[in-house]
């Protein structure tokens, strides 16, 4: 029995040795490589992205993979930030601008028809969706097979769109809101408003 008792100490003994040994260096590694990974992927997906839409600033940094589909007119200004998986699709005469020193979070959705126009300094929440078109509602036709209506959006400079809003056709953001999460902006919004709810409304103006 002692010797089984001997035997179970050592075998704990020598796995916590190994785990030592391993893990110790492992993670002083990691440590020390973990920023040119950081570097490398920044690398790797500013490559993709400017694989798919051109003329790309080396400021431009991407978190993660941004997936860009339809037609690609797509514009984005020195030192925007986009969030990884970010969705940014033109369609027809459709075409993305985003301005200087954007900040789009991950999981984002735009797709425009028409235009969509965000201004500099702006900051976007996660998963926002700011789509320019509508499908038709006849009623006499399935809408899957219908027309799109649709509108130019255009956000102003130095604009905040909390997490999960949706911000629809037609629309301007004047400059300097704030838009709460959740929010659907289905109205114009004036300079230096903050606006929320479903549909959002003005709750009080920036001072």
């Amino acid at each position: 029995m002692k010797h089984l008792a001997a035997s179970s100490l050592r075998i704990i003994l020598i796995k916590r040795i190994i785990l030592y040994i391993t893990t110790v260096p492992g993670s002083f590694l990691i440590r020390v490589i973990r920023p040119l990974c950081s570097l490398l992927r920044r690398i790797y997906y500013l490559m993709l992205l400017k694989a798919d839409i051109g003329n790309v600033d080396v400021s431009v940094q991407c978190d993660g993979r941004i997936h860009v589909e339809g037609t690609r007119n797509v514009t984005i200004k020195k030192r925007s930030r986009l969030g990884r998986n970010t969705e940014l699709r033109t369609v027809e005469q459709g075409s993305i601008h985003l301005g200087e020193d954007t900040r789009i979070n991950k999981g984002c959705t735009l797709v425009s028809y028409s235009s969509i126009f965000i201004d500099d300094y702006v900051i976007i929440g996660e998963y926002v969706s700011i789509r320019d078109a509508d499908h038709g509602m006849d009623p006499s036709q399935p809408m899957r097979y219908q027309n799109h209506t649709c509108a130019p959006i255009h956000i102003g400079r130095d604009v905040w769109i909390g997490r999960g809003s949706c911000i629809l056709p037609g629309v301007t953001i004047g400059e300097g809101c704030v838009i709460g999460a959740n929010s659907v902006v289905n109205i114009d919004i004036p300079s230096y408003s903050i606006a929320a709810g479903v549909p959002a409304k003005v709750i009080k103006k920036r001072s």
